[in-house]
This record gives C-alpha cells, sequence and structure tokens, in this order.
C-alpha cells in the first residue's frame, strides 16, 4: 500500500487534471446525460477513491478514516466539480461503509468489489415525502413472502439515484413497531417494478444526479436483506453518523483551495494602486475564512481519530455537520464579497456559493444538528 502522502498528492493530481475538466459546463447542462459525468466517476474508481476504507480481500486499501479523510481533502483541494465529489463521498462513507459492517459475507464479495471499481453505483434511499432526518415517518414497507419480500414505496431526494445500479433501501417489516420495525435492503435497480425519475433540477451540486425511486410491489429475495429483520434503524443511525462526519471531506479540500485563491486575488487586486488584502475589512474576512477552514479541517480528523481509537461519541458527526457545513456556506459568499462584480459573474465564486447552500442541508439541516446536540447536552440521549 502506497504512503498516504503520494496517495494525496495522485489524488490531488486526478482533481486537477481529470475530475475537473470542462466543469463549468458540465454544471450548466446538468446530469441528465451519464456520459457526462460516468466516466469521470470511473477515473476515480480506478486512481482508488472508492477503495479507500474497504479492506484488501475486498478489492480495497484498508485505510484509516484518518488517511481517508486526508487522502479525500487533498481530492478536493483538485478538483472543481463538487458534485463528484459529493457523489463519491456519499457512496464510500454511506452505502459502502454500511454494506461493510453489516453485510454477510456474500453481500460483501457480491457488492463491495464492483462498487469500488466503479462497475456499480449504489444510492442511499431513506428520505419519504414525511421523513428524513427523523426515520420514524418512513412508510415504505416490505411484506415478507415465503422467498423474501415484496417492496412498495417512495424515496425522495435521492443522490444518485437516477443512474444508480443498486440501493439500500429502507423499509417496515413490521409497521406496528414503527421505526423499530424498519429494516434496510440491499436493492438490485434492475428489477421488475422499480422505476426512476429523471434527475431533479438543482441550484448547486448540478454535475451528478438526484431524483426519486418508486417501488411497486417489487420481489426482493431474502438475501437482500441487510443485517438483521427490524436492524434498519440502528443501520441508520451509524450510516447517517458516518455520513455527516466524514461526507464533506473533500469539499473542505476545496474550501482550502478557495482560500487560497482567494488570497491571491486580494493581494493582486490593486485599484489606485494599493491592495484589497490592505483593507481591514478585507483582511478580517480572510481571516475568518482561515479560521473556519482550519477547525472544519480539524472537526473532520477528529472524527476519523475517534473511529480510529474505537470511540464512538454520537455528538460528534452532528458537531462536525453543523460547523462544517456552515463552514463551507460562509466562506463562500466571503469569497464571492471579495471577489466583488467578478465573484457575481457565472464561474467558480457564484457556483461555490450554490454548491455550498447545499450543504447546510444534506444529510439533515443545521438545525436539525443543534437540535440534536441540545439533546445531547441535556442528556436526554447519551453521548
Amino acid at each position: 500500500m502506497r504512503p498516504i502522502g503520494e496517495k494525496c498528492e495522485t489524488f490531488r493530481s486526478l482533481g486537477k487534471k481529470v475530475l475537473s475538466a470542462d466543469v463549468e459546463e458540465r454544471d450548466k447542462r446538468g446530469a441528465k446525460d451519464a456520459a457526462d459525468w460516468r466516466t469521470l466517476w470511473r477515473a476515480a474508481a480506478d486512481a482508488g477513491v472508492l477503495a479507500l476504507t474497504v479492506p484488501e480481500q475486498f478489492g480495497g486499501e484498508g485505510r484509516s478514516f484518518l488517511e481517508a479523510v486526508q487522502a479525500l481533502h487533498a481530492l478536493g483541494e483538485g478538483c472543481r466539480d463538487n458534485g463528484m465529489l459529493l457523489g463519491l463521498n456519499g457512496q464510500l462513507w454511506a452505502m459502502q461503509k454500511s454494506i461493510l459492517e453489516f453485510g454477510s459475507e456474500e453481500q460483501k464479495s457480491t457488492f463491495l468489489p464492483i462498487l469500488i471499481n466503479g462497475d456499480a453505483i449504489c444510492a442511499h434511499a431513506v428520505t419519504e415525502t414525511n421523513s428524513g432526518s427523523d426515520v420514524t415517518g418512513i412508510r415504505a414497507t416490505a411484506q415478507k413472502t415465503q422467498n423474501g419480500y415484496v417492496l412498495n414505496g417512495e424515496k425522495i431526494w435521492i443522490g444518485m439515484a437516477p443512474a444508480a445500479d443498486v440501493a439500500q433501501v429502507f423499509a417496515l417489516t413490521n409497521p406496528d413497531l414503527g421505526a423499530w420495525g424498519m429494516s434496510a435492503f440491499l436493492v438490485d435497480l434492475n428489477l421488475p417494478g422499480i422505476s426512476k425519475s429523471a434527475p431533479y433540477e438543482k441550484a448547486g451540486h448540478r454535475t451528478v444526479p438526484t431524483g426519486k425511486l418508486t417501488f411497486e410491489n417489487v420481489e426482493i429475495p431474502q438475501t437482500s436483506l441487510l443485517g438483521s429483520e427490524g436492524s434498519g434503524h440502528a443501520i441508520f443511525n451509524l450510516s447517517i453518523a458516518w455520513e455527516r462526519s466524514f461526507i464533506f471531506s473533500s469539499h473542505v479540500g476545496a474550501m482550502k483551495r478557495q482560500l487560497d485563491e482567494t488570497v491571491l486575488f486580494a493581494r493582486d487586486r490593486a485599484p489606485n494602486g494599493r491592495p484589497i488584502i490592505n483593507n481591514q475589512t478585507v483582511s478580517n474576512r480572510l481571516a475568518d475564512m482561515q479560521v473556519r477552514y482550519e477547525i472544519a479541517r480539524l472537526l473532520i480528523e477528529n472524527a476519523a481519530r475517534e473511529l480510529d481509537a474505537g470511540i464512538q461519541n454520537r455528538m460528534t458527526p452532528s458537531v462536525a455537520k453543523l460547523q462544517v457545513a456552515e463552514s463551507l456556506l460562509e466562506n463562500a459568499l466571503d469569497a464571492q464579497r471579495i471577489n466583488g462584480a467578478s465573484g457575481y459573474l457565472t464561474g467558480e465564486c457564484e457556483r461555490m456559493v450554490r454548491d455550498m447552500a447545499g450543504t447546510i442541508t444534506l444529510g439533515g439541516t443545521s438545525d436539525i444538528q443543534r437540535l440534536l446536540i441540545a439533546a445531547y447536552q441535556k442528556g436526554s440521549v447519551k453521548a
């Protein structure tokens, strides 16, 4: 296995030279045509992006959490396609990690190799019209049959759904028990009775698709069950914790690149011969941007170190998600302010604002994270 420093350099170069290709035009077109982004996804897989935390026996590299987030940070430093970064991190943390932790040996051997090499893409199908971060509102059902289950329901706002090959679907196997009667399934999205929507039109992260999955009397085999029946709530809690802690690992790398570029702009922009970095309002914004970046990076690395040490702190994911997401948006807005009129034109600054605006909603809104943190503080939920 290559030293982590070499892996970071490889990822940084991959992001800059390959994944950033034609990003402005692809952002304008959206993700309706998979040919626009699937080749790039494959290139990322070939470089080992999706293999970071998967053990070698399944074709991965078996990296620690800390090494993984450091490599993903480097990827973000080079890559200007925030949608691609979101999609890759989403699969790595929410889906692959769940299969690794809860899947049977057959499921691991079947799904992990094709996910990490880019042959298949997995969606995390949780959200419904009346259920998101609070999974107690889930209404999708999986009725037990002699050979498996019959799946019915609709999942909305699902990243990668229009192009996914498999989905991790959460559904009620015992509706009388509410969320405690929920189970998780690995579902082949080519089965009869499954329909995918066209990609949603989004403000940001336009370069990869988000959409809806509908299940109408879909017969799935017993082997689709992930973990044990009724363990869906526990699987969701862990998968969303990994997602909230680490899904923006690469976005923080992009934040570092934007910070460096904004500092250079403020040094070079010199109306009347005086660089604007010498204006206190500008230098103060740059200082705030630096502090936000450092805190965001350290929060993600702290979450990684805790898990590497076997520490399960249930507050950590919400703290990281809240602060990192808010910092991503604030830095994007400050960069736009410092760039002035040029920052308002269609391009890098404007796209960063649109992309980062989504981070305060994805994976649970900032307000939900505040409620969770307060609940831990009050002792209503054990940290």
